[in-house]
């Protein structure tokens, strides 16, 4: 407390240093409060894997089997680009799809070996809960090589990206609302041009791709309005279109600037506690000023002395502080 020239008192006010110290404070913590629930948020998705017996055993199958096994999901997106794209009948049509099942069996079957093996299918199931994927389509066998459970955990941390991105600033029902307007659109105007002499928009699909080209503003001109019903539809899709697409581009971007914002704030974090440790050094040095400014000769004196003791009770070592300050 400090005692006004009229005989109030005043609440002491926090210095600079000490709001610095205070502000530096609470963002080392919150940044320490993200690091913690990133870390947890990995082990959650992550899960723990075992080790020992038949965990070993399934381990060292997909080992031996994962070349194998990619290898053989490429022959088969080989085989089903031939069967779809030429003209192939009789004995040798039927041998490609034939072939095309083999290998899917194969594979089925040497996922359905380990899920047998393995002790712990509950536990099997949710780290690689991606791996029935390759199986259903089997190009994705690649998978393997990279390693299951990692595939798994990059696409849920992929899936929560989206997911934050989705609920930053509400874009979900920004991207909600985009989809009502373009199937609202497409059918109103389907109303105006579906018997419009000289009309080009006669079904849906027309409609919903019209919509869809004006909405964000491509224009591409095989569809068109010719009444007066469908381009005032169309004024209104291309202002909303101009909006709406603007949104996603800033949300989405924001997105990622505040992602850039905190691993920059990640990469000054041991030069803000640094900085905390010099300003405490600060601070203490002004506050012995100031006790040395408003103190009598007497109290000076006991400051000295007590400054001049405390390096003769710690030994022999670096400056005396108080000397610096005099």
């Amino acid at each position: 407390m400090r005692t006004a020239p009229g005989g109030a008192t005043a609440e002491k006010k926090p210095s600079s240093i000490e709001r610095i110290q205070r502000l530096e404070r609470l963002e080392r913590e919150r940044l320490e409060e993200k690091e913690h629930k990133e870390e947890r948020r990995r082990q959650i998705i992550a899960g723990v894997k075992p080790s020992g017996g038949r965990h070993d055993v399934v381990d060292r199958i997909e080992r031996v089997t994962k070349y194998p096994m990619a290898l053989l999901g490429i022959a088969w997106l080989v085989i089903a680009i031939v069967v779809v794209t030429t003209d192939l009948n009789g004995s040798a049509s039927i041998a490609l799809v034939g072939a095309l099942f083999l290998l899917w069996v194969i594979l089925l079957v040497e996922y359905l070996v380990r899920l047998v093996i393995t002790p712990d299918r509950r536990g099997y199931l949710k780290r690689r809960w991606a791996e029935p994927a390759t199986v259903v389509v089997p190009p994705l066998q690649g998978w393997h090589l990279v390693g299951i459970e990692k595939m798994s955990l990059l696409l849920r941390e992929g899936e929560l990206r989206v997911e934050v991105i989705l609920k930053h600033h509400s874009l979900f029902r920004v991207l909600i609302a985009a989809t009502a307007t373009l199937f609202l659109g497409a059918w109103l105007v389907l109303l105006f041009e579906e018997n419009a002499p000289g009309s080009n928009i006669h079904s849906y699909p027309s409609a919903l791709w019209w919509a869809i080209v004006t909405v964000t503003t491509v224009g591409y001109g095989d569809r068109y309005p010719v009444t007066e019903g469908g381009r005032t539809v169309a004024t209104i899709l291309m202002l909303l279109g101009i909006g709406l697409i603007g949104v996603l581009t800033a949300t989405v971007a924001s997105v990622f600037v505040k992602e850039h914002t905190d691993a920059s704030k990640e990469e000054f974090k041991k030069g803000h506690a640094d900085l905390g440790q010099q300003l405490s050094v600060i601070s203490d040095r002004l506050a012995d000023v100031e006790r040395r400014l408003g103190a009598t000769p007497a109290e000076v004196a006991a400051v000295d002395a007590a400054a001049d003791a405390e390096p003769a009770a710690n030994g022999p070592g670096g400056p005396d502080p108080g000397a610096s300050a005099r």
